[in-house]
């Protein structure tokens, strides 16, 4: 099954405000720590909550991935792994959420070769 990670963050106190939010995806402003995340089961509600976050004014991005439930393997605690498709939301001047679909790419030390198993 494929729930949706979803993290709202808050803008760095340290940048000068007055830059576009999407700039905080791409360096102008940087994000800061999470001011809101959860878990769901539906793309749309984790949607539905970012822009709530976001029209309150408490976060500038919110990240959104797809994940899926897994186990720690040294641990064997309960934990959500990466399926490498996500979505950054941010508002836009006119007051809008814009969402931007992205792709994760893997990492080359994370392909299995001989003898190596995936987790």
């Amino acid at each position: 099954m494929i729930f949706y990670s979803w993290t709202a963050l808050e803008e760095n106190e340290r940048e000068p405000a007055g830059t576009d939010a999407r700039d905080a995806a791409g360096g102008g402003r940087e994000a800061g720590s999470p001011v809101a995340m959860g878990i769901t089961d539906d793309r749309g509600r984790a949607m539905r909550a970012g822009e709530e976050t976001l029209g309150s004014g408490r976060a500038v991005v919110v990240v959104i991935e797809a994940v899926r439930p897994a186990m720690a393997a040294h641990t064997l605690a309960p934990c959500y792994v990466r399926m490498g498709v996500g979505w950054l939301g941010w508002r836009s001047p006119a007051g809008e959420v814009a969402w931007h679909r992205f792709f994760l790419r893997s990492d080359p030390d994370d392909r299995p070769g001989p003898g190596r198993i995936r987790a």
